[in-house]
């Protein structure tokens, strides 16, 4: 953004004149204070969350929860080794069964969207399939599956799919006709309009698919960890809930929370990198 910003101004006033390098010095230092501004309302909110927690845990006729300082010293007293190796077991369990639902879903949805005939034949199946809750799916899961660990990825990949598949779908389905046709009058090859102009524009679309995706994911394998407790950050929850130790519950949903944040920022960054005519 700066550097387009520095285009227009160097376009607009003589090179090397003072006024153009105090105009782009005062974009900067504005950016700069937006960005800051920024940062302090986001740290601002989570500490407004934090202290109403405080406020809440401390009230003798509100419900009985953990204060932050209890929870915090939950989390001091865990075994990092374990515990790491739990945040780790449950990232590969999303991260398999999200990429899974992404080399399925986007094609699909590609076709879905391009071919009146393939959404004929296969939209029906999708939309049938769509209602049913991901949660419903585990006690067929456990049938269908001799290993807990492909039960659980498999309900990752579930709650997955549907996200990316409708977006996807919505992303080619609705590209303005104009953009094929005046590729097709530029003498463009079926294959040159997907990749330069079909693929383009709906890739947006497609990242809030998987920006929407990676969160159902973290949801999924939570629950799918609480019914096997075989490791993962949602055993870890279930256990300490079975054991009583209820700060150690806090601990846990903080942590999916933290975990769940970073992927969806590393989703939206990867967006950020293949889509830059997005940005703004």
């Amino acid at each position: 953004m700066a550097e387009s910003i520095e285009q227009v101004i160097g376009r607009a006033a003589p090179k090397g004149s003072q006024a153009s390098a105090s105009a782009v010095d005062a974009v900067h230092a504005t950016l700069l204070k937006q960005r800051l501004q920024i940062i302090c309302l986001r740290i601002s909110s989570l500490l407004l969350f934090v202290a109403t927690w405080q406020i809440f845990s401390t009230l003798p006729w509100a419900i009985q929860i953990p204060s932050p300082l209890e929870a915090l010293r939950a989390a001091l007293q865990l075994d990092p080794e374990t515990f790491l190796r739990d945040i780790a077991l449950s990232t590969y369990r999303v991260g398999l069964g999200f990429i899974v639902a992404a080399l399925v879903g986007i094609p699909l949805g590609i076709c879905i969207g391009s071919s009146k005939l393939i959404r004929d034949l296969v939209f029906p199946s999708v939309e049938l399939f769509r209602p049913i809750p991901p949660i419903a799916w585990i006690p067929l899961a456990i049938l269908f599956f001799p290993k807990i660990e492909w039960m659980i990825i498999f309900l990752t990949f579930y709650g997955s799919f549907f996200p990316i598949v409708y977006n996807t779908v919505a992303g080619v389905s609705n590209i303005r006709s104009t953009y094929i046709r005046a590729g097709k009058s530029l003498g463009a090859s079926e294959w040159t309009l997907f990749w330069h102009v079909v693929l383009p524009a709906a890739l947006p679309t497609i990242f809030t698919g998987l920006y929407i995706a990676i969160g159902v994911a973290w949801l999924m394998v939570v629950a799918g960890e609480m019914i096997a407790n075989k490791g993962g950050i949602g055993a870890m929850t279930w256990q300490a809930y079975q054991t009583t130790r209820y700060p150690r519950i806090f601990v846990g949903m903080a942590t999916i929370g933290v975990v769940g944040y970073l992927s969806s920022l590393g989703v939206r960054l990867i967006s950020r990198a293949v889509v830059r005519w997005e940005q703004h």
